[in-house]
């Protein structure tokens, strides 16, 4: 008989093969777009002499009258450099920290380095990249004990560093263009100003968002990519579904009753479906919102917790409009209020049986 930890290591093993499948889609998409909006932006800004400019540089065959491979090749020369560096660094701290426990290398830093990664925009400085990486293994992962013992998702910790720690980070890089440093895409305030019309006005229609030829972090701008990887997950349970359902119910009800509220203008008077197409929300609900590690385990929980990030989402981009985005900071509070809201569900059951037989 297999010996349980070879099992559960098993388990765990497979659950990150699907996981990072899932993600195949995304990846595919944050390539092409990132080579689209490289080469667009080169008419605005010039870009720059690093080494992924360099490497687009050499892969693409002509920047005039682009065509899919250049776009590819393009994306992937800005996209690969970044997550091998994330790798990199992810698999070094994991090391240590093997080594110090005395434990094998769990593998799951990869699943961290790539989502990290996609999270990021494509001009994120490599000093950046390193300085996130190794706050999301060492205060994400690696103080928990490992693999599935933290209550909080490495990846959301090490983004949110990296956004409080540079919140004004932007250049003349073509693709910081539309992004607002590392707090998302800027089609929210785009919106504020100048509602749809501000949003064709930058080539922003219904049908470039779904398919994500948008600005915006990497991993974060096509829908279509994004349905495809929760389809995945959906359909082998990795995820549950509860939770995908409340957060996407809840921001569609919650951004629908704040615009029946009366606003005009604004954030708040953006549609439902606006609120799912742009940013990071449909992104960080199926990868990072149903992490098995940093949401509720009880049904009734899963629905507070998914309900309880789109409100928080509506409510910080409707009432601080200069944060763009509002998902990684909503994704965090939440993930750390997963395990009081499991509580306050288990004592309530509880305290219902206790009387149903006094």
């Amino acid at each position: 008989m297999m010996p349980a930890r070879n099992r559960t290591d098993g388990g765990r093993r497979g659950i990150l093969r699907l996981q990072l499948l899932s993600l195949l889609p995304v990846t595919l998409a944050a390539i092409l777009n990132s080579g689209y909006q490289y080469l667009n932006g080169l008419a605005a800004a010039p870009g720059g002499d690093d080494l992924r400019s360099q490497l687009a540089r050499g892969l693409a065959s002509s920047f005039e009258g682009p065509g899919l491979y250049e776009y590819f090749a393009v994306g992937l020369a800005q996209l690969l450099p970044m997550l091998l560096l994330a790798l990199l660094v992810g698999g070094f701290w994991e090391r240590v920290i093997a080594e110090r426990c005395r434990r094998p290398i769990e593998p799951g830093y990869v699943l961290i380095a790539l989502l990290f990664t996609l999270l990021l925009p494509g001009a994120a400085p490599f000093t950046h990249i390193i300085f996130g990486m190794t706050c999301a293994i060492l205060l994400g992962k690696g103080v928990f004990g490992g693999d599935g013992k933290s209550f909080l998702s490495p990846v959301l910790l090490g983004v949110a560093i990296v956004q409080v720690s540079f919140a004004s980070a932007s250049g003349s890089h073509p693709l910081w263009k539309g992004v607002a440093g590392y707090a998302g895409s800027d089609a929210f305030a785009l919106y504020h100003r100048g509602g749809e019309a501000a949003l064709a006005q930058a080539d922003i229609d219904l049908w470039s968002a779904f398919f994500g030829a948008i600005p915006g972090p990497m991993g974060t701008t096509s829908l279509l990519a994004v349905a495809l990887g929760a389809a995945l997950l959906l359909l082998t349970r990795v995820i549950a579904w509860r939770l995908l359902v409340a957060q996407i119910i809840g921001l569609i009800a919650i951004a629908t009753l704040v615009d029946w509220m009366g606003a005009e203008t604004g954030i708040g008077a953006m549609p439902a479906y606006w609120h799912l197409l742009l940013g990071s929300f449909a992104f960080g609900a199926v990868f990072l919102g149903c992490d098995p590690v940093a949401s509720a385990c009880t049904n009734p929980g899963r629905w507070i917790q998914g309900f309880l990030i789109a409100a928080l989402v509506i409510l910080i981009r409707v009432a601080n409009p200069t944060h763009p985005d509002a998902v990684i900071p909503a994704l965090l509070l939440a993930s750390i209020l997963a395990p009081l809201i499991d509580h306050a569900v288990i004592a309530w059951n509880i305290k219902q049986r206790a009387r149903r037989h006094v």
